[in-house]
């Protein structure tokens, strides 16, 4: 009873508040800009859930039997690979079987595998009359990728018009930004150039040891048809990606000479001979290339600078500088003198000097000095361009 007699209390109270007109003050208007900020409200919530990809391949076989121990194979590969794998189905392909594996196309930041490489091919641009020539430009090449620490995927020689020409394939190391997880992604490569079929099957093997010796554990390979009619070899890898594009350790420069000659063999001479002027100055040479100029000749020289990524973008670790002298004079043989001592002590600073010549006429010769300027060295002076 007390209850009751409380409950008409309580409404009896409120009655003057209500006949007051309180309530009908509240609009329908007033009641939309009441709103919750987006600070307040809660975070969507993704649901939980894991990616699963399927890898599969064009090989078959004839019977379904086959099929299964094949593969097992492919699965023990996976594995060794740094992927997990989430076992397989034989398949019908055609009248024959295949297989296919569902794999997480994801590692984690802190395995080691698969790797963050690319495979790039390196090509100088130069034509040789010769076939020896250009198979001892190659080897060449391929020896400097190899003493620069940078494994030679496979190289080979190709037809330039009426003379030939070369290519390096090199693998280098993918930069890639620091993540609590990577994606994993199937590539192929394919190198090599043979007259026969069973010529390149039989090299097969040879190219999957040198994946392997590079870091790269290879998947499988096979021989394939190329467009000018030879066959090639074609080998499947996996590799570990970022969400950016790929952001390679190195990248290739090159040096024009400003040294010219009368015949192409003193330019050849003399590109050979800056090859280790290039090593000394701590910019590994990969190639030494022959150009006309004008009537005479010339020649460039291709090298290694590493790429160093910051919050603008990319800068290479080592540029070519050219230092002109300010001062002029009058003969030939004072400008090679000062020339000499300047290039001196430029090497002396830590500068290397990978080229210098005069210029000018009888009674006003300077000269200029090409150095190597490393990221974060000064420049020597305002003369500098």
């Amino acid at each position: 009873m007390k209850k009751l007699n409380l409950l008409a209390v309580v409404l009896f109270g409120a009655a003057p508040a209500l006949m007051a007109g309180e309530l009908t003050e509240i609009s329908t208007a007033s009641m939309k800009q009441v709103e919750v900020s987006p600070a307040s409200r809660p975070a969507p919530v993704a649901p939980p859930g894991v990616t699963i990809a399927s890898y599969s391949t064009d090989e078959t076989v004839t019977f379904e039997s086959e099929a299964k121990p094949a593969m097992d194979a492919r699965i023990s590969a996976l594995k060794a690979a740094g992927i997990t794998t989430l076992g397989g189905r034989v398949v019908p392909l055609g009248n024959d079987y295949s297989f296919v594996i569902d794999y997480l196309p994801t590692v984690k930041g802190n395995t080691a595998l698969p790797p963050a490489v690319t495979v790039e091919t390196y090509k100088n641009g130069a034509s040789y009359w010769l076939e020896k020539d250009a198979d001892a430009a190659m080897k060449a090449c391929a020896a400097a990728f190899r003493s620069a620490k940078l494994p030679v995927a496979g190289s080979a020689l190709y037809d330039a018009g009426s003379d030939h020409a070369f290519a390096v394939d090199y693998v280098v190391k993918n930069v890639l930004r620091p993540a609590q997880d990577y994606a994993v992604k199937f590539e192929s490569y394919t190198g090599g150039k043979f007259t026969f079929e069973n010529d390149a099957a039989k090299n097969v093997p040879a190219y999957l040891a040198l994946f392997k010796q590079a870091g790269i554990p290879a998947i499988r390979g096979k021989a394939v048809p190329r467009s000018d009619g030879n066959y090639a070899v074609w080998i499947e890898y996996p590799v570990r990606v970022g969400k950016e594009g790929p952001r390679p350790q190195y990248s290739i420069a090159r040096y024009d000479s400003r040294e010219t000659f009368t015949f192409d063999k003193d330019a050849l001479k003399a590109s050979l001979a800056r090859l280790p002027v290039f090593n000394a100055a701590g910019v590994p040479a990969l190639s030494n290339i022959v150009r006309p100029e004008g009537s005479d000749f010339s020649f460039s020289v291709d090298f290694l600078v590493a790429n160093i990524y910051q919050q603008g973008g990319v800068i290479p670790s080592a540029a070519i500088e050219t230092y002109q002298a300010p001062e002029t004079f009058t003969f030939d043989t004072e400008a090679k003198k000062a020339m000499a001592e300047k290039a001196a002590a430029f090497n002396a600073a830590g500068l290397g000097v990978v080229g210098s010549s005069l210029s000018g006429s009888l009674g006003s010769f300077t000269y200029s000095i090409d150095y190597v300027a490393k990221a974060g060295q000064p420049a020597p002076d305002h003369h500098q361009r």
